[in-house]
């Protein structure tokens, strides 16, 4: 159809037409990145997309999944996160879109159980055409805080929806 654009600023006037006929019309706010988190039941909610990277005391890596599959439930359900014992560290890989566009990497950050987290690496994931990814260190102050919510921050003002991971 028809796609007539009128800048206004940060702000664009969008006007859909569908074999001349206007289907949709309003406003709608120009970024040049704005993160989205996919979550583990592709709904854009719940549990996040996400792995977990654990690197033990000694060096051996580990990688654990933060949601699985319950089949008697026949649902993917949390995997409570294990922030270890003293001594290993814990990372988070969360899984979205409209990361890597982010201006510098200290524009990138991850609010987690309300703590704020600056991000590792915010950018391509590398293997998947599109696929983007935010790393980052859990800390120690989530132990045992359940269910907690997640978001992506970049270039201070702009934040994705919200997923889930659970902590033990």
């Amino acid at each position: 159809g028809d796609l007539p654009v009128r800048p206004l600023g940060s702000r664009v006037h969008l006007s859909v037409k569908v074999d001349g006929q206007l289907v949709a019309d309003g406003y709608i706010t120009l970024a040049p990145v704005v993160p989205g988190l996919f979550s583990a039941n592709a709904s854009g909610s719940g549990l996040a997309a996400a792995v977990v990277l654990r690197v033990k005391a000694d060096g051996t890596q580990v990688y654990e999944p933060v949601a699985v599959f319950d089949a008697v439930q026949n649902k993917l359900i949390a995997r409570p996160i294990d922030l270890g014992p003293q001594g290993e560290r814990v990372f988070l890989t969360l899984f979205g879109t409209g990361i890597r566009g982010r201006s510098q990497l200290s524009e990138a950050s991850v609010k987690i159980g309300g703590l704020s987290v600056a991000a590792l690496y915010a950018g391509a994931q590398g293997d998947f055409a599109g696929l983007d990814q935010v790393n980052i260190e859990l800390p120690g102050g989530l132990r045992g805080r359940g269910e907690v919510p997640v978001i992506v921050f970049t270039d201070r003002v702009y934040s994705s929806n919200t997923v889930t991971v659970t902590i033990k």
